[in-house]
């Protein structure tokens, strides 16, 4: 009898650790994932200089290579965006605040954040007005997810990446959804 309770025990540490590194495999795969699409749609964003944006019948959607990347990814991940960034569904239609969306989407302006700071040390008629030059960059969030019923719930895995810093005066900026 002494050996059969051992060997339960034995047998419960092995399945222990076989879930959890099924847990850990798992995170891993799905954070590789949600990194590949994170850097995909930075460089697409890059390569548009910042032009992703289209609008179709009233409404602001993600251009179709945006879209493409995303449809063709493994990605399926939701999450809730955090205060200031815009979320977009993986169809490219942006969601409401609050709503959970694929991929969240924030675009930094750098050169009025200079401007602001040199007003400030030096005063407003010290520092020459904003020329022609805007420069801003976009930061990315998208999410990924270890599918237990309660840690699900619990945490919002994200991932975040920038762009480089883009210098012209397409795109999102632009467009009045400079949220910082």
């Amino acid at each position: 009898m002494k050996e059969a309770v051992g060997g339960v025990s034995i047998f419960q540490i092995v399945i222990l650790f076989i879930l959890l590194f099924t847990a850990i495999m798992c995170l891993t795969i799905n954070n590789a994932n949600a990194f590949q699409i994170k850097d995909e749609i930075t460089n697409i964003i890059e390569l548009s200089d910042g032009d992703f944006l289209t609008n179709d019948a009233g409404t602001t959607k993600l251009n179709d290579s945006l879209v493409n990347a995303i449809a063709q990814s493994s990605y399926r991940t939701t999450g809730k965006c955090d205060q200031g960034y815009i979320g977009y569904d993986r169809n490219g239609i942006q969601v409401g605040s609050g709503e959970r969306a694929s991929i969240c989407i924030k675009c930094i302006n750098v050169t009025g954040d200079v401007d602001n700071f040199l007003k400030g040390k030096l005063g407003d008629n010290k520092v020459a007005p904003q020329g022609v030059v805007h420069g801003f960059y976009y930061q990315v969030v998208v999410f990924y997810q270890l599918d237990l019923p309660i840690i699900s719930q619990a945490y919002d895995f994200k991932t975040k990446g920038e762009t480089m810093i883009l210098y012209n005066d397409a795109g999102f900026c632009k467009q009045g959804n400079d949220r910082q």
